[in-house]
């Protein structure tokens, strides 16, 4: 049926007229946009985000009515008119520069609420696209998907960006149409709902524990006589300040006990009894009933008596291998024989693997290599360049292999692993061997700056190890690398 697009319109934007009667108060606003519209990128099936898809683009404009029903719908009738370069129908090549005048019916899904600065929406509804006045058979349905933003600037002003999806019943008319403009809030914001304080403390009744009783804002509303900082509905000593852990009742000695179970409430006791203090003589923490020494200090391992220990070492006699030479606990009480520790970092000379070079514990007595260091080996990996399909050193190359030289002077107890590596392009036999030549003329570029062939070794891993996608060129060129690696011996 030729005149169903119209008969979907009518229906439509009959229901749209619904809606705005039935929400009188809600805000409206009318929108002026600039277009761009593309119906070449649908048909060519490329990526609708490669930036070369924008010179297939043409211009128009966009005029638009919108209704805000509640904070998450907006409903609106956008009028576009512009030109498009169409497919003409049959002959695959031939492109033609056309009006294009369209009038839809769209929803907006978000939320949008007038103190957000910038509101996210999604967009689709259903309306009517025509080229030319001149044939009956360039006008036709449209079915319209996209998401959008709007950036408030100003009270009433806001920044609108949208994309779109036109799905059409026309033959290659679907259309890709991206908008810029700015939308006007014709009635305001809508009015804030009255709020209700019944007890006038500041709190909205919605938000108020005790919509009844003026209160403070920390306790939710509810009232607070003592002064506690516990709402006296959940305060077991409401006439009295005291602390949450205990209901809002007071613990005046601080010994965990709360006065009305504290048979003691002025003394300092314990729980186990009753708030009352615990008889301790010699105020070693042994209550006299438990001390074997109820006279003299000691520990509970000793049941309260004091620990004989005749070199004071912390280690008692009857446990101390040396008695009579002080010694740590460590060593059984007996003084530990002198350590060598040449470079004096902490770490003997039998444990340190770097014994003539001052290093960590952590890093068995070796310096570590510092971040700055770390950065001239990951920055190498980016500035070796070989002759194309080579194993030639670049010149640009001595400088960052001139910087690796001076760290393996810097680190002399260190060796150098280097790691060549290729992309994918060409036979994985030929790739394995440049890699390994590559890596080689790396080797003999610092044998030449006089650092010892022993402390150094290469390998070719190919195209075996990428770390990037060899299908695109920036991937290939960063799997085309030599990795440099500082070990220890």
């Amino acid at each position: 049926m030729k005149n169903k697009p119209f008969l979907i319109l009518i229906i439509c934007l009959s229901v749209l007229g619904t809606l705005a009667a039935q929400n009188q108060n809600a805000r409206f606003g009318i929108t002026a946009k600039a277009n761009w519209l593309d119906n070449l990128t649908p048909l060519d099936g490329v990526n609708l985000f490669d930036a070369d898809n924008f010179s297939e683009t043409t211009g128009g404009i966009e005029l638009g009515f919108f209704k805000n029903l509640n904070k998450f719908i907006n409903v609106g009738i956008p009028f576009r008119l512009g030109t498009a370069d169409v497919r003409e129908t049959g002959v695959p090549d031939l492109f033609k520069s056309r009006m294009n005048l369209s009038a839809d019916l769209v929803g907006q899904i978000g939320y949008f609420a007038k103190d957000y600065f910038i509101t996210p929406y999604l967009t689709a509804g259903v309306g009517y696209q025509l080229e030319t006045f001149t044939s009956l058979n360039n006008h036709g349905a449209a079915f319209p998907v996209g998401v959008g933003l709007n950036i408030r600037l100003f009270r009433h002003i806001y920044l609108q960006a949208q994309s779109e999806y036109r799905f059409t019943t026309l033959e290659n008319r679907e259309q890709i149409v991206y908008g810029a403009g700015l939308m006007f809030a014709l009635n305001g914001t809508p009015a804030e709902p009255e709020v209700v304080d019944a007890d006038g403390d500041g709190i909205p009744d919605a938000e108020d524990d005790c919509p009844l009783l003026a209160g403070t804002m920390a306790l939710k509303g509810c009232p607070d006589a003592d002064g506690d900082q516990v709402a006296d509905k959940d305060d077991a000593c409401p006439a009295e300040a005291g602390l949450a852990k205990f209901g809002g009742c007071p613990d005046t000695d601080g010994d965990g006990v709360m006065d009305k179970e504290d048979e003691c409430p002025q003394e300092v006791g314990t729980i186990e009894l009753k708030g009352c203090p615990v008889k301790d003589g010699d105020n070693d923490g042994i209550p006299d009933g438990e001390d074997k020494c109820p006279a003299e200090a000691g520990p509970a391992s000793n049941g309260g008596c004091p620990v004989k220990d005749g070199d004071n070492d912390g280690v008692p006699d009857g446990e101390d291998r040396c008695p009579n030479e002080a010694g740590p606990v460590s060593n059984g009480g007996c003084p530990v024989p002198v350590v060598v520790d040449s470079d004096n970092d902490g770490v003997p000379d039998g444990d340190d693997k770097c014994p003539n070079s001052a290093g960590t514990v952590a890093n068995n007595g070796c310096p570590e290599i510092t971040v700055e260091d770390k950065e001239i080996l990951n920055l190498a990996v980016s500035n070796i360049e070989f002759q194309s399909a080579r194993a030639t050193l670049k010149i640009t190359s001595n400088a960052i292999l001139d910087q690796i030289v001076g760290l393996m002077k810097k680190y002399p107890d260190y060796n150098l692993s280097i790691n060549g590596h290729t992309d994918s392009v060409g036979s994985s036999e030929t790739n394995q061997k440049l890699s390994e030549r590559r890596a080689k003329s790396c080797y003999d570029y610092l044998v030449r700056k006089g650092i010892s062939g022993s402390r150094m070794n290469y390998v070719g891993y190919g195209e075996t190890q990428p770390i990037a996608d060899n299908r695109y060129k920036d991937g290939r060129e960063k799997n085309r690398r030599v990795e440099f690696n500082l070990y220890l011996k």
